[in-house]
């Protein structure tokens, strides 16, 4: 791919996940959705892939476009996808201080058990071959990797991983996969109410609301079991609520979502409606039913 601009390769590789996943035809729109660039921008550099043989195109309502096997051919090569940002490194589910600067694709046509070189800057020793790592979203193509550390190369500061799961988090608005029924909790009830309401309702959390519906804290079942362990049952929910509260709003990409509960090691975030009142939560349950095989994210 060393002839194609930066651009062109972008778009090129956005379409060759896409149709990956997707099995279709894919709509210039869908691409320049995935890259966060101009539609219009991206259907132009469509078209001079095609000239170079690169892609294929089907007009009229289900039509679109796909890679053709010369872009295979192209991307069986390494492909190395520079970050803006440095990405963390994360062991298990701890975050070191290795901080990945490209992601080297030795084969992106295959995803599954393939291998990849991350180019790091920090302390190589601090990772060491058997060990399971993740990293991501990473920007545009939003991919999360999991593999097992193969080999590290301190001179050239390269860690070469096996790819257990690469997978592509799709965009969605958070109030698009939160529960349309809000239940919440208010500062007047005991943390034995508070258990008999959570139990009722098959939920782990719930917001805390005062008079005035304003949030006052959050309170999961976690907290319940050290009031009752503490012999408090008839405490009220605030001296067990958490008054730090981690919100999200309505309108924000489940990306960030993902991000926050990773960042703040929480299951849980309040949704937050334009005027910043509560109206649901989302649940690491919620993500994970909207984006297949996320579990690896929080397993332990």
């Amino acid at each position: 791919m060393q002839n194609l601009s930066s651009t062109q390769r972008e778009i090129l590789l956005a379409l060759i996940e896409l149709y990956n996943r997707e099995k279709k035809m894919i709509k210039s729109k869908e691409v320049a959705d995935m890259i966060s660039k101009d539609e219009g921008t991206v259907r132009n550099i469509i078209l001079s892939l095609k000239v170079l043989g690169l892609v294929d195109s089907k007009p009229g309502p289900n039509g679109g476009y796909l890679p053709t096997l010369k872009a295979y051919e192209f991307v069986k090569n390494p492909t190395i996808l520079p970050l803006l940002d440095k990405l963390s490194l994360y062991r298990g589910n701890i975050e070191t201080d290795v901080k990945v600067e490209n992601i080297e694709l030795l084969d992106i046509t295959n995803p599954s058990g393939n291998r990849v070189i991350l180019k790091i800057s920090g302390d190589p020793k601090k990772i060491r071959p058997g060990d399971s790592v993740r990293l991501g979203p990473t920007p545009y193509s939003r991919l999360v990797i999991e593999g097992v550390v193969l080999n590290t190369e301190e001179e050239r500061r390269e860690i070469i991983i096996d790819v257990k799961r690469m997978i592509s988090i799709p965009k969605e608005r958070v109030k698009n996969i939160i529960s349309k029924r809000l239940i919440s909790l208010k500062t007047i009830m005991t943390v034995r109410e508070a258990a008999r309401t959570l139990y009722k309702e098959g939920i782990r959390g719930a917001p805390v609301l005062d008079d005035a519906g304003n949030v006052a804290g959050i309170i999961t079942t976690a907290d319940l079991m050290r009031a009752f362990y503490e012999g408090n049952f008839d405490a009220k929910v605030t001296e067990y609520m958490k008054k730090e509260v981690i919100t999200i709003r309505e309108d924000d990409d489940i990306m960030e979502a993902v991000k926050k509960m990773v960042t703040y090691n929480v299951g849980r975030l309040l949704v937050m409606d334009p005027v910043n009142r509560v109206s649901g939560m989302v649940t690491r349950t919620d993500i994970l039913k909207s984006i297949a095989g996320l579990e690896g994210l929080w397993s332990t």
